[in-house]
């Protein structure tokens, strides 16, 4: 996938009324209805690939939290988004395109790539960022705490058994210990 910035014909600071302005100007342009009655095969499906670009482009850039999310992925990332149904594959057909905008017909969903589905990405890389994020975020660290926690309370308890042990039977070998239960079992077992 381009760059959406570039599908639009725009600046990476543009305000979200150019970015409005730069996809109308895109969707007049494109947009299938406008081909729907020309011969051309061709022209009709490269019309609806630019719509459906420009819209995929208006839908990352006119949204704040995608819009910093995709620029953080431009900044530093190879992987990218892709346009996935609700199927969980991604949509190349030009009957995809949809209306109002290319969003939300049909139950599509925005989704990350999987690490090492990009262009560019080798086999055995890890992607940093995504690995970066998901270790900070707040449940993540919350769990991290909880399980720290309960580890480090395993670990007191099970000093701490060792301990009593070793006061209760000072000087004693754990045979010894043994050898002095089986003896008390059997007097037991002599006094019934």
């Amino acid at each position: 996938m381009g760059d959406h910035y570039q599908t639009l014909g725009l600046r990476r600071d543009a305000t979200k009324a150019e970015v409005k302005a730069a996809f109308r100007r895109s969707a007049l342009r494109d947009h299938p209805d406008r081909h729907a009655s020309s011969t051309d095969a061709a022209a009709r499906a490269d019309a609806a690939r630019r719509f459906r670009l420009a819209s995929d482009a208006y839908h990352v850039l006119s949204d704040d939290r995608r819009r910093s999310e995709y620029d953080l992925r431009l900044r530093g990332s190879t992987s990218s988004y892709a346009r996935t149904s609700s199927y969980g594959w991604a949509s190349s057909s030009s009957a995809s395109y949809g209306y109002g905008y290319g969003h939300g017909h049909g139950g599509g969903s925005w989704r990350r790539t999987p690490p090492g589905a990009g262009a560019g990405a080798s086999a055995g890389s890890i992607d940093w960022e995504f690995l970066l994020k998901a270790v900070t975020r707040r449940g993540f660290l919350i769990n991290l705490g909880f399980a720290s926690v309960l580890l480090s309370g395993a670990a007191f308890l099970d000093g701490s058994i060792l301990e009593i042990w070793k006061m209760s039977n000072s000087g004693k070998s754990f045979e010894d210990a043994m050898e002095s239960i089986e003896k008390v079992k059997r007097t037991h077992k002599g006094d019934r």
